[in-house]
């Protein structure tokens, strides 16, 4: 078992966009989800932060509606993505620590989005804490974090712990899930189509399992208030105002 930021630079990250499927899809998803909450604000003059950003697909949709926008990533590899798809527009790519971003940025963003299952990759629950914290400081007064995640407080069991991701000509992406406690162990296992023919490439790494109720407690604790949340087929998607004081 490998920590997160290796397991994505030496297995997921040359595979990233097989498993998150066509590009430009997602981010017309992500502009329907977008345009279709209460973001209070001004698009066409406010900033965004897009934290754990990947390759950019949360990055170009919040262009595309008016947001300069900030995009940070700890993998060098996403983040060489992101900046060839996004050269030609607004968006500032940082390679950091989300859980760290006094000193990074400048504070009074009007928006930060944490989508794609980017919380429950913290290090620890205390690391949950510390980013809604620094997230709060970093937003304008009224500025709202928006968190996509699935909830892994279900035990999964026999069969069901074996998800199938991603399956392409040359790709074959799936991954299976252990009961750890308060963790859940990913092993990701991807067949490749190689030269000398199918070989594998495997590697696992911890999870934290978090739930709707425990994210609400941890956001109000940090000074937030849920302005909408919703759960579909175990994601969560949540709508976070910072509270005025």
């Amino acid at each position: 078992m490998t920590d997160v930021a290796s397991h994505y630079r030496d297995l997921l990250a040359a595979d990233y966009l097989t498993m998150i499927g066509e590009f430009d899809a997602r981010v017309r998803g992500d502009q329907g989800l977008l345009c279709g909450l209460d973001l209070e604000c001004d698009t066409g003059r406010a900033r965004a932060l897009d934290l754990g950003c990947g390759p950019g697909v949360h990055s170009v949709a919040l262009t595309k509606i008016g947001y300069q926008v900030t995009a940070i990533d700890l993998s060098e590899e996403l983040l060489d993505e992101l900046k060839r798809r996004t050269e030609r527009s607004s968006v500032h790519a940082l390679q950091g620590d989300i859980t760290s971003l006094k000193g990074t940025v400048m504070p009074g963003f009007e928006l930060a989005v944490c989508l794609g299952d980017t919380l429950p990759h913290l290090a620890s629950f205390e690391d949950v804490d510390r980013f809604f914290c620094e997230v709060h400081s970093v937003l304008a007064p009224r500025g709202q974090l928006l968190l996509g995640f699935r909830d892994l407080i279900s035990v999964l069991e026999g069969s069901d712990r074996f998800i199938p991701v991603a399956q392409t000509a040359d790709r074959i992406m799936t991954c299976f899930l252990e009961d750890r406690g308060d963790r859940v162990e990913v092993h990701d296992l991807i067949h490749r189509r190689e030269a000398e023919g199918w070989t594998l490439h495997k590697s696992a790494y911890l999870k934290l399992r978090l739930g709707e109720q425990d994210v609400r407690k941890r956001l109000k604790a940090a000074g937030f208030e849920i302005v909408q949340a919703s759960t579909e087929q175990g994601q969560v998607q949540m709508l976070a105002r910072k509270v005025a004081g």
